[in-house]
């Protein structure tokens, strides 16, 4: 049926060409060599025409402070590529016009096309475009094709169902002829040789493709279309429960936020007593489109106000999620028992601390903690009483421990304990704390009390001791812990490349060969 409707469209005498002078303003507009004059010449056959344009060029909606006496003036006033595009669209406007067909309502359709016209140059404006007239126009053919349709097929929109509105219409037309009336629209200013970007606009006045938004292209397709939107509101017989949906192309379209958005829907509406007297029509009763616009002001209002409530509870969502996460890393991260890092992590710890270290050259020190005795705690009192030892010497270790260190379960009755920037004194005096702190550490288990002692084993990277990796680090300190347990348990036992391991007793540090 497509193809049918193109054909009849081609041939038809009565429509859809051009009339006389607007064939002249496009062959005008088409012409590089385009001047004043011969703009002037071709606009002066239609003394309606010339009327129009010197009420264009001393209107306010163009805020020209000094008033035209002539269409010449006007000219000068309006600019040539400004004053062709209006021309050319009162033009085409005031032919068809009167044309009549039994299933448009063309009384609503003309006041719609001219409103829309208003409205996407508003929006122009609002995007700073310099071009607002080529928007103007490509506004006022937006819905052109519909004209040609009911004109070469006069039945066609008889049987769309009614009451309708601009969507139900469009739909209506892809499901008998596979495109809607702006792509039809877009092919037809085609045939009459109207420029590309006129074309363009037209056929994307429904929406531009989500790729071409943005553009050049797609952002004067989004004035059209976003125009279209705002009138088919301000025409509904109720209130425009749209909005939403209006708010939400304008930001997709155009980037345009419910504020800007309901600024530049009330300077639609002041504008509509100007834009009659351009077009000698009425548009829209005054108290009615001030109505409308509050509505649509409050209902824009309360989307804003619910947007915001949106993002603040996505915000606090995330935070809790991103709460959660953290907790739940962390947890993956701990002992379940002690609530320690487990070994998993202290590798990680390990590997970064001594990478750091080694690049810039500060001390880290590691010391095993190796519980005395640890096994008669459970054979004797049970595995209840070693968890209560396990829990109370993690505390004992966190106690004495900054909080940038690193304390870590290694297995069992070991502990791990990494201290980032620590030399091998400052390192002693921890260790030396900690021992004091179990040993005076007691445990009421049953009917007895129990004291838990522990050895020690410290391996410091230093200047002194370069170790080549990481892992050579703590098998020093692991051979350290074993010798502390060797030598008595309850001590501390450092390594030392050039001797022995050390001993620290119970009393003081002692060097042994």
């Amino acid at each position: 049926m497509l193809d049918k409707l193109k054909t009849l469209l081609k041939s038809s005498v009565n429509f859809p060409s051009p009339p006389a002078v607007a064939q002249q303003i496009i062959a005008l507009a088409g012409d590089p060599e385009i001047d004043l004059l011969r703009v002037a010449a071709a606009i002066s056959k239609d003394p309606g025409l010339t009327a129009k344009v010197l009420r264009v060029a001393n209107s306010p909606l163009y805020s020209k402070r000094r008033q035209s006496q002539n269409l010449r003036q006007a000219l000068v006033v309006l600019g040539l590529n400004a004053a062709t595009t209006l021309a050319l669209g009162f033009s085409l406007v005031g032919t068809y016009r009167n044309i009549k067909g039994p299933g448009i309502d063309y009384t609503r359709f003309w006041r719609k096309t001219i409103l829309s016209a208003s409205a996407a140059r508003a929006f122009a404006e609002q995007q700073n475009i310099a071009a607002t007239e080529d928007i103007f126009l490509a506004a006022l053919l937006q819905d052109i094709a519909i004209l040609a349709i009911d004109r070469a097929m006069p039945d066609f929109y008889a049987a769309l169902p009614k009451p309708y509105g601009h969507a139900e219409l469009a739909s209506y037309e892809r499901t008998r002829l596979g495109e809607d009336h702006a792509q039809i629209g877009g092919w037809l200013l085609g045939q009459w040789h109207l420029p590309e970007s006129l074309c363009r606009s037209v056929e994307w006045s429904h929406g531009a493709p989500a790729s071409s938004r943005g553009t050049p292209a797609g952002i004067a397709a989004g004035c059209v279309a976003l125009g279209a939107e705002c009138v088919e509101m301000l025409l509904a017989t109720q209130a425009p429960a749209d909005v939403g949906e209006l708010a939400t192309h304008a930001e997709e379209w155009l980037g345009i936020g419910a504020d800007q958005l309901a600024e530049t829907m009330a300077r639609i509406v002041e504008e509509i007593p100007e834009t009659e007297k351009l077009f000698d029509t009425g548009l829209l009763p005054a108290e009615l489109a001030l109505a409308m616009l509050d509505q649509a002001r409050e209902l824009l209002l309360i989307r804003n106000l619910q947007a915001i409530e949106q993002v603040t509870t996505l915000r606090e969502t995330t935070a809790d999620l991103e709460a959660r996460a953290v907790a739940l890393e962390d947890q993956h991260r701990r002992d379940p028992l002690t609530g320690l890092y487990n070994r998993g992590h202290l590798d990680q710890v390990l590997a970064t601390e001594f990478e750091g270290a080694r690049r810039h050259g500060w001390p880290l020190s590691v010391v095993f903690v190796d519980l005395d005795r640890f096994k008669s705690i459970n054979d004797t009192y049970g595995h209840p009483a070693g968890d209560m030892v396990l829990v109370g010497t993690a505390q004992r270790i966190i106690s004495v421990a900054r909080a940038t260190d690193c304390v870590a379960r290694y297995g069992g009755e070991e502990f791990v304990v990494v201290l980032p920037g620590l030399d091998t004194p400052a390192a002693e005096t921890v260790c030396r704390r900690l021992i004091a702190r179990l040993r005076n550490t007691r445990y009421e288990v049953q009917d007895a009390t129990v004291t838990v002692t522990a050895s020690l084993g410290l391996a410091t990277y230093d200047a002194e001791t370069p170790f080549e990796s990481v892992n050579e680090l703590i098998e020093a300190a692991d051979r350290a812990v074993y010798a502390a347990k060797r030598g008595g348990r309850d001590r501390l036992v450092r390594h030392d490349a050039r001797r022995r391991p050390a001993v620290a007793g119970s009393v003081a540090l002692q060097a042994a060969r």
